[in-house]
């Protein structure tokens, strides 16, 4: 009877081993609940979707892609425990994330030293361009997006800006960007840091509103707490334009507050990246999955990043990661947000930005805007 089971235990050990030589396993970190749940579920259903389509068409040189989840909650501690297990139990060939910038700053802690590729589609805070050769990111940073917001300000003549800025490494980077390039006679009115997670706004909203401001910079870690602070703003009499960016490109603020958000401006990615007809990635997406909870340029974005990732494993079967990094750096990749390449430090050439307005509770893009290094 022990020969017998030692023997059915063999054969299914060989069996999963085969199994396993089938496939090639990905990873993925990303906010799955809280606060940056919306866009972290936007990016894991666009990554889905490229993979059943990727597999369907018989895979990468002939192996199934397995795709395993974690749930990194939109900070580094989940991220950083994400990225360990990953790495060390699930033996990931890469991986796709984070989404927010605190989880990839923590995961590339322990991706770069396992020389793992580490690629995020949505993470812009400006320290992921130095997290690590091994890091990539399909969303440019904000860097530039400051500086774009910068520019806004001095066209509509904003010359006292405004800043609440939540306590996280994608708020803080942005933050600094924009104090960093505003031009010539702006100032900074109100600069304010909170807590992640904090939710009672008034006693700062209360001091804001007996200052002398043009215009304030909306910058919030999720759009949950971005709705919040229009809200409450908004409640207490507040009138001066709200500006935004990533995070308050979302659908769902529109929902829930359409009429503080009115007017409300942001800078970020294009949601036309992804549209263009009955086969586009748009009409695929949304025939699966709806429309997106946030915006589509996030999940057009996790949509190529998967892509991409999936293109490099396909030049390195041996799925060595020196050689993937490699692959990656010299990708021209045609994807749904248009061609993607990557610098000399991982960050993606060719996505531009668009100012967008809140009407009606919807989002409305007013104007491209191609991004100028200087």
């Amino acid at each position: 009877m022990n020969k017998k089971l030692f023997v059915v235990s063999g054969a299914l050990f060989f069996a999963a081993c085969a199994s396993n030589k089938d496939v090639i396993k990905i990873g993925t970190i990303g906010p799955l609940t809280g606060d940056g749940q919306s866009y972290g579920q936007d990016n894991l259903n666009a990554i889905r979707l490229r993979i059943d389509e990727i597999n369907d068409a018989g895979g990468v040189n002939g192996k199934k892609i397995e795709l395993v989840s974690e749930d990194a909650k939109c900070n580094g501690s989940d991220a950083t425990s994400a990225a360990q297990k990953l790495v060390n139990i699930d033996k990931v060939a890469a991986i796709l994330g984070g989404v927010c910038s605190s989880e990839t700053l923590a995961a590339a802690s322990v991706t770069e030293p396992a020389k793992m590729i580490l690629l995020s589609a949505i993470s812009t805070a400006p320290a992921v361009t130095d997290a690590g050769d091994y890091v990539f990111r399909a969303s440019p940073s904000d860097a530039n997006k400051g500086r774009e917001l910068s520019k806004y300000f001095e066209r509509e003549g904003y010359k006292k800006i405004g800043i609440i800025t939540e306590n996280t490494d994608f708020c803080q980077g942005l933050r600094t960007t924009v104090k960093n390039t505003m031009g010539s006679g702006a100032s900074l009115a109100f600069d304010e840091l909170v807590d992640q997670g904090t939710k009672d706004y008034r006693s700062l909203l209360t001091r804001l509103k007996d200052t002398d401001f043009d215009v304030i910079f909306i910058n919030g870690q999720t759009d949950a707490t971005n709705v919040e602070m229009v809200k409450q703003a908004r409640e207490l009499g507040i009138k001066q334009p709200f500006a935004g960016s990533d995070t308050s490109d979302s659908a769902t603020m529109g929902q829930l507050a359409p009429e503080a958000v009115e007017g409300m401006r942001v800078i970020n990615t294009s949601n036309k990246l992804g549209e263009g007809g009955a086969d586009s990635f748009a009409a695929k997406f949304r025939a699966k999955y709806g429309e997106p909870k946030a915006n589509l340029s996030y999940a057009t974005l996790g949509y190529d990043s998967a892509g991409v990732l999936a293109e490099a494993l396909k030049q390195v079967p041996t799925l060595d990661g020196a050689a993937l990094r490699d692959a990656l750096y010299n990708m021209n990749y045609a994807g749904a947000a248009g061609t993607i390449s990557f610098d000399k430090n991982g960050d993606v050439v060719g996505i531009g930005y668009a100012l967008k307005e809140f009407r009606d509770g919807k989002i409305v893009e007013i104007e491209d805007i191609e991004i100028s290094l200087q």
